[in-house]
């Protein structure tokens, strides 16, 4: 515990000591948090007693799920499950650990994603490390997941099967497409080298390295000279896709937290889109699919731009979980070279 935690270090005005005292507890108590409203800090430190001051904290500050968010930090700070909280209320909680917790807890007063706290994100039922240098996953993108494995059942003759990740970020969709597909063999490309330093721990923690290979750069360039021009199955890629005005209304989570780069794209939107589509010709093989990830009302304009290439048949798309199209799917012509 740093020496500033500790009572010594500020004396009462009585020159007394409390042995539970802590400043950064106590200016909690002291600070109208909003509205003029005070959310004392509990006395006695134990299961419930801090669950209800983070909760209260929490919806004062305009949190959707307060409760949720409050029981989440306790348990991922514990070590445990949500339901153990509920098992022993009256647990006491440790001095150090109650500091932690209402850092955690004022953090996420201020917005910070939930996930870049516990450091945790589920995508395809996979628990995936997150931190401030990649986007969360979102359920969404589990679609371009389920697109790949519906599209790869017709390759069950082939010896491999080649994808090729643009935008890797966390390696969600790499690493879950590389524990569904025992022939896969993936190429995740990031220009982030904190974002590919992510998904190198995630890669490892699901023992799926030795099935991907990960470059920091632009696009296709890293994959120059590496022999695969024209033997890929899949280009995947949820690339940034929000337009700089769309940026300054963002959810305060996400406009103050995930990675710029990551999110935004030119003006309009389209510039990566229209990048990756004019050069992946070179890579696709003869009936190679393209798969993107596309922002609400961009699917027409990401479809349109696929067809003006005249390399590939007539594009899909498939609606998200709130029936907005957001799945393009493009499939390469037998004769476009």
């Amino acid at each position: 515990m740093p020496p500033e935690t500790h009572g010594t270090s500020m004396p009462h005005e009585d020159s007394t000591q409390d042995a539970n005292y802590h400043p950064l507890i106590q200016d909690s108590q002291d600070k109208d948090v909003t509205g003029g409203k005070k959310n004392a800090f509990p006395d006695k430190y134990t299961v419930s007693s801090l669950v209800q001051w983070a909760s209260t904290m929490l919806q004062m500050h305009g949190i959707d799920s307060p409760r949720l968010d409050a029981e989440v930090i306790l348990s991922y700070l514990l070590g445990c499950k949500r339901i153990d909280l509920y098992v022993n209320p009256e647990k006491p909680i440790e001095n150090a650990l109650v500091i932690s917790y209402q850092k955690a807890v004022q953090r996420r007063a201020l917005r910070v994603p939930l996930q870049y706290i516990t450091n945790h994100a589920e995508f395809m039922s996979l628990d995936f490390y997150v931190d401030e240098r990649v986007l969360i996953p979102r359920p969404e993108t589990e679609l371009v997941v389920d697109t790949v494995m519906k599209r790869a059942e017709t390759l069950s003759e082939e010896n491999e099967i080649v994808i090729v990740d643009i935008g890797v970020g966390s390696g969600n969709i790499a690493i879950a497409l590389a524990k569904k597909l025992e022939k896969a063999r993936i190429f995740g490309i990031d220009i982030s080298p904190g974002a590919l330093a992510v998904a190198r721990i995630n890669a490892q923690k699901h023992e799926v390295l030795d099935k991907i290979t990960f470059f920091c750069g632009d696009v296709f360039k890293p994959l120059e000279g590496y022999g695969i021009e024209s033997k890929v199955n899949f280009i995947v890629s949820n690339p940034p896709y929000i337009s700089s005005d769309e940026f300054n209304i963002l959810q305060k989570e996400v406009r103050d937290y995930e990675p710029y780069a990551a999110l935004v794209s030119s003006q309009d939107g389209l510039h990566m889109f229209k990048r990756i589509i004019s050069q992946a010709n070179t890579w696709l093989r003869s009936g190679g699919f393209i798969i993107f990830e596309v922002g609400e009302k961009q699917a027409h304009q990401v479809g349109m731009l696929l067809e003006k290439t005249g390399c590939f048949k007539k594009p899909e798309c498939m609606k998200d979980y709130q029936h907005i199209d957001r799945i393009v799917i493009a499939q390469m012509e037998g004769d476009c070279g």
